[in-house]
């Protein structure tokens, strides 16, 4: 976990102010890419600023690896986690 843990860090600009830690599964059907948290093709996570963006950070084949990138960045940044999160992170 460490190597993809250094591999997608530099993503995240230095000071940025993280306010919160999203997971989502992953739809991508060729047309659109969909949020899907029963059946998904891989998994995503995301930060969101300060100012409102999204800022994609992470894409995981395997759910534990999302899993636990995630909780890695809650701890790493202190940041809220959405309900959708935070429910995959306790399943």
């Amino acid at each position: 976990m460490q190597k993809l843990i250094d591999e997608f860090d530099h993503l995240i600009e230095p000071g940025t102010i993280v306010t919160a830690i999203i997971l989502s599964g992953v739809v991508d059907d060729c047309v659109d890419i969909m949020q899907e948290n029963d059946n998904p093709d891989f998994f995503s996570v995301y930060i969101r600023g300060v100012d409102g963006v999204l800022q994609a950070i992470g894409d995981f084949s395997d759910r534990e690896d999302a899993l636990a990138y995630a909780a890695r960045m809650v701890e790493k940044y202190q940041a809220q986690i959405t309900d959708n999160t935070r429910k995959l992170l306790n399943d």
